[in-house]
């Protein structure tokens, strides 16, 4: 079902015909349809019809197939408006026992988590920096990216559709309890449903993305308040798209914090793999990931997803090095209030110049099933 919003901005009712079109690869007609639709000035209306792609290419990660939407507005026979949408066609599946699954084979998420910015050239998010980016991703090995922790720009979900990344899309840094006095936590509670439903609409038709996450570390997660203000989220954004799980980063996880569990669809555990058992005995029927872990420990998270079917996947922190948090690689996590000369946290598989450490190589050797050097 392919839905349009029409908006008329004229001082007249309008009388339209919205013609809509799926083309493949090739730009070759797939298939197409049209409805007639009457607008009254100043007024908004939806338009929605069926259109049935037969025998479709799967978007996956090893063939990530994308067709697009074109939709017209005609008027009087004349084309008034035209916008062309990029999508692919896949099922995704949680599954209790499974883990996850793409088009119903199982998958292991290869993840990484990434700041938004790109190092020196800033938190502007330039086309091709965004694209290089998921590229050298895609070289390393990796098949899934975590937004940490801001939504991404449309660049970069663009490339993850074309190259094959999957996504975990990530709203919110903070919600009522903020890290500094002027920092989101100032507008949340005015501004949250705004801009959740606008990253959900805008990303909702990108193939790549599989989970949506309402917040990472959260503060005071472990209170009735946050618990339930974390239902409100997760319902809010099921009530806009019910096609993705629901998920958070959540840390030091316990069991005190098992009411802020239970609203999440999918629990991400932040450095927490001695509580993957103890996790998955309280909430059986929940999936779990690492959605952020240690490079250092690379060897032990990984053997847990392959052990476990109910750990779909690791999320290094980070698969991408970046500014701030300064010398946390190096000298850890904090020593001091001061790092000078340190600028960035040098904790990435991958430098700010693009190029690979050596923890990136030796993650590859436990990805793959063949033999490397």
């Amino acid at each position: 079902v392919v839905t349009s919003t029409l908006v008329n901005h004229t001082e007249q009712d309008s009388k339209v015909i919205v013609k809509q079109k799926i083309l493949d690869k090739d730009k070759k007609i797939v298939v197409q349809g049209e409805q007639k639709c009457e607008i009254q000035k100043g007024n908004r209306a939806e338009v929605s019809q069926s259109l049935t792609v037969k025998q479709p290419l799967l978007w996956s990660v090893d063939s990530p197939d994308l067709y697009s939407l074109v939709t017209e507005v005609i008027q009087n026979d004349e084309v008034v408006d035209c916008t062309e949408e990029t999508f692919g066609i896949r099922s995704i599946q949680f599954d209790a026992q499974k883990g996850f699954l793409l088009n119903g084979k199982e998958l292991k998420l290869k993840g990484g988590c990434i700041h938004h910015d790109n190092g020196p050239l800033g938190a502007m998010a330039f086309d091709r920096a965004e694209e290089r980016k998921v590229e050298l991703h895609k070289a390393a090995g990796f098949n899934a990216l975590r937004m940490a922790h801001n939504p991404p720009s449309p660049a970069l979900l663009d490339a993850c559709d074309r190259l094959g990344i999957l996504v975990i899309d990530e709203a919110f840094d903070v919600w009522r309890y903020g890290h500094f006095k002027e920092d989101y936590s100032k507008h949340f509670d005015s501004l949250w449903k705004k801009d959740l439903k606008a990253m959900i609409l805008r990303d909702r038709n990108h193939p790549s993305v599989i989970m949506w996450s309402i917040g990472n570390e959260i503060k005071r997660n472990e209170t009735a308040e946050m618990a339930m203000l974390s239902g409100k989220l997760a319902d809010y954004v099921r009530s806009i798209d019910n096609t993705r799980p629901v998920t958070a980063g959540v840390n030091s996880v316990s069991e005190e914090k098992d009411a802020y569990l239970a609203t999440l669809d999918v629990a991400g555990y932040n450095y927490s793999p001695e509580e993957y058992i103890p996790g998955h005995q309280r909430h059986p029927r929940q999936l779990i990931y690492a959605s952020e872990s240690y490079s250092s420990a690379a060897y032990d998270y990984w053997k847990a997803v392959e052990k476990y079917s109910w750990v779909i996947g690791d999320f290094v922190w980070t698969s991408f090095d970046y500014m701030g948090e300064a010398s946390i690689g190096w000298n850890g996590y904090y020593l001091e209030q001061s790092f000078y000369p340190w600028y960035m946290a040098y904790c990435g598989d991958i430098d700010l110049c693009g190029i690979r450490r050596p923890q990136s190589y030796y993650r590859e050797t436990l990805w793959n099933n063949e033999p490397m050097a």
